[in-house]
């Protein structure tokens, strides 16, 4: 992932949004380590030098009980428990998978029965049963699948029943693959071309719709979803961000009622928004100012604590986390709240408790906890602790992708 240089924020926040019907689950947060001020450049998304978890935010079931995260330098994925009450990580384990500076987004099925690797590196998805009491991984045998040559796959989305899987390859593709819910096997069933280099991909939370970011046209394409075959369809139009500068999106986040998405730009640091109406089709919405045109904003994650809607992004240019406040529908309070000094937060993930907010730092090779309303002043987050994603603790590791699991 190449570094980004910010060029500014928007000024097209002329673009009015429609009212929104929203519902706000009394769900708490994850925190990703959060200091309290301070910027420090890091690579880009897609630099060599490794990343930082599964940017894409997708909704944890169960308690989030286990954690795992994939070191992109050395090809390991390492597997943590998790205190659900103080939101505290301890490592216990780490395997290889596949070719080094490759593995990159991580999934667990919702059953937390196994977990899947994307590795951009050697084009295979590996996958793992998930031991039930310390999230320790075994390679399933065969111990992986090709998502086919030179197709370079790299973030992952799979379906509530866990029976449908898909795949950006960042050549060009999105791959479905069903599911073998009792053997946790893939198998491929068909690709949808006609993408640059597609990178975020989320579900809508109640239709079957997927949706994929593109990081160089700037395009956001929603998808229509055959639910046994996972088969994509192009049914509706690709949108570009109201602002004409955000060709870089990366992560993506629906909120809980499926009626707006949130997705940030690398290269010029905002948060675009879209409306999302009955069918899952998407319109343009506002666009909101980030910290710094330098946070290359790669992670995002949505949560509501005590009835109050949070936006987070995981700025790995400024080592830094932003924390907004959405007041209704696409409306967004700015400036946000700035955690950090972080080390190059990449992956980005809320716990279904909502309290804790987790990224996954390439360039120290952690993960960090912040807590959401937590006891520090600033209290719209606070920071919490660090964990090595290996032992012995590796700081050159790359965590990059990262996700919760039973």
């Amino acid at each position: 992932m190449a570094a980004q240089q910010g060029i500014g924020p928007s000024s097209s926040r002329r673009v009015a949004l429609k009212n929104l019907v929203r519902l706000i689950p009394a769900i708490v947060i994850l925190a990703a380590t959060l200091n309290t001020v301070s910027c420090k450049n890091g690579n880009g998304l897609f630099s060599q030098g490794g990343g930082g978890g599964s940017p894409t935010a997708a909704p944890t079931t169960g308690t989030g009980a286990l954690a795992f995260v994939t070191n992109f330098n050395d090809a390991k994925v390492s597997s943590f428990t998790r205190n659900i009450t103080t939101g505290v990580l301890k490592h216990t384990g780490q395997v290889t998978a596949g070719a080094k500076s490759g593995p990159r987004g991580v999934i667990a099925s919702p059953s937390g029965s196994f977990l899947y690797v994307a590795n951009i590196k050697d084009d295979n998805i590996y996958e793992f049963s998930i031991n039930q009491t310390n999230g320790t991984l075994t390679p399933l045998s065969p111990p992986s699948v090709s998502n086919g040559n030179a197709t370079k796959p790299d973030e992952l989305a799979i379906n509530p029943a866990g029976t449908l899987l898909w795949v950006t390859g960042a050549a060009g593709t999105v791959t479905s693959y069903t599911v073998n819910t009792s053997t946790g096997q893939l198998t491929k069933n068909s690709s949808i071309g006609g993408f640059n280099t597609p990178f975020g991909i989320t579900l809508h939370p109640t239709l079957s719709v997927l949706y994929v970011s593109d990081t160089v046209t700037g395009l956001i394409q929603p998808m229509t979803f055959n639910p046994t075959t996972g088969a994509l369809s192009k049914n509706f139009t690709a949108m570009h961000s109201a602002d004409p500068g955000a060709n870089t999106p990366a992560a993506i986040a629906i909120d809980a009622a499926g009626a707006s998405l949130f997705i940030a730009d690398q290269t010029i640091g905002e948060v675009s928004t879209f409306s999302i109406d009955s069918t899952g089709a998407i319109a343009q919405g506002p666009t909101f100012s980030p910290n710094s045109i330098s946070d290359v904003p790669v992670g995002v994650g949505i949560a509501v604590n005590t009835g109050i809607e949070y936006l987070f992004t995981a700025n790995q240019g400024s080592s830094s986390v932003s924390s907004f406040i959405v007041n209704g529908g696409t409306n967004v309070i700015t400036p946000p709240v700035i955690a950090g000094p972080y080390n190059g937060p990449t992956g980005l993930v809320v716990d279904p408790q909502m309290v804790n907010v987790y990224t996954a730092d390439k360039n120290d090779g952690t993960v960090a906890q912040s807590i959401i309303k937590g006891s520090c002043v600033a209290s719209q987050i606070c920071t919490g602790p660090t964990v090595s994603t290996e032992n012995p603790a590796n700081a050159n590791s790359g965590p990059f992708g990262i996700t919760l699991a039973q």
